[in-house]
């Protein structure tokens, strides 16, 4: 029986890394019961796609290449979150595959992840990376988002973007707001079951990685505003321990002050000042921090399967052939 397998993947710029991800994954999994169906998110590029890079066998297993050109560049994340609104919406896949198309998430690894979706179909399955491909200093800032990630959220997070899901998944990531901004963060969030299994990362197949530590503070950004109801919580008991830290301060500096003779002339007052101080940015932090959640909560939110058509401006339909991808007229305006 053909299992029908959506692969998802952003693409910026990067279409010769496009055209070499459509052959390996051909080459990797000719001859098996897969059937795959590409949606490429063209996150606001500047070099065209030309469908004649994408040389594939006879007989290959890659139905269909749909580019989903968006009006911008929205980032990677709401890239592939409109390309999930866009699975969806078809519905017609087994299994949705999220990856990277430059290289370092493997086609090798699909079958593992695909291998462990069929022995928990209702999990979403991610990529943990085993071993990593990146420089010391990145993986050492990495790890140090990790560990900000887990201080903040209660949460531990060891994988990215690379997983395989059920449609039933997708359908319910597509209507939470979160997905706009983390994919990983949001199937935590979601409740929805999910694993790791391990993988290596690979390496690039061509040009160099867009993500320097400016593009990695974002990314982990992101992934903390899913849990900003958390964080804020977090920070609010945080906030209150300093202030009641800070008042008893007070309170032990007045008790020593006109109880005893023990004060040295004017530490009393200096003290007192600088623990006010302490309290009162305290005080300033949590009124701030609360105004801007409760104005974030009284605003509506993203909706990712109703909103995302606004940012579509073209989807183009390839439909692949021996040795040649030859492009079907079928192009919709958003």
């Amino acid at each position: 029986m053909v299992k029908t397998i959506a692969i998802v993947t952003p693409v910026l710029d990067d279409w010769l890394s496009f055209a070499g991800l459509m052959t390996d994954v051909a080459q990797q999994y000719a001859g098996s019961d897969f059937a795959f169906h590409v949606y490429a998110v063209d996150d606001g590029s500047v070099e065209p796609f030309d469908a004649a890079d994408i040389a594939l066998p006879r007989g290959s297993c890659i139905g269909s290449v749909e580019i989903i050109r968006l009006a911008a560049n929205l980032g990677h994340q709401r890239a592939i979150a409109i390309g999930l609104c866009a699975v969806a919406e078809r519905g017609e896949a087994d299994t949705v595959v999220v990856m990277d198309s430059d290289g370092q998430d493997r086609p090798l690894d699909i079958a593992a992840l695909l291998a462990a979706s069929r022995r928990q179909p209702r999990h979403v399955v991610f990529a943990g990376r085993a071993k990593r491909s990146e420089s010391g200093t990145f993986r050492v800032c990495y790890g140090l988002y990790r560990l900000l990630f887990y201080a903040l959220t209660g949460e531990a997070i060891n994988f990215g973007n690379f997983c395989a899901m059920p449609m039933a998944a997708v359908r319910r990531l597509v209507y939470m707001s979160e997905l706009w901004n983390h994919l990983a963060a949001s199937v935590m969030r979601s409740r929805l079951p999910y694993l790791s299994v391990p993988t290596v990362r690979g390496s690039r197949r061509a040009g160099r990685s867009q993500m320097n530590l400016i593009a990695l503070i974002i990314h982990g950004l992101s992934a903390m505003s899913v849990y900003a109801d958390k964080i804020f919580i977090r920070v609010l008991l945080a906030a209150g321990l300093i202030a009641g830290i800070a008042g008893f301060g007070i309170a032990v500096v007045a008790a020593i002050r006109i109880a005893t003779d023990l004060a040295i002339p004017g530490w009393a007052t200096a003290t007192i000042g600088d623990l006010l101080i302490i309290l009162l940015q305290t005080l300033v932090i949590v009124i701030a921090a609360s105004l801007t959640v409760l104005a974030a909560r009284s605003s509506r939110p993203i909706v990712p399967i109703v909103d995302c058509r606004c940012f579509v401006a073209e989807r183009e339909g390839c439909q692949l052939g021996p040795r040649q991808a030859v492009v079907a007229a079928v192009r919709s305006a958003a």
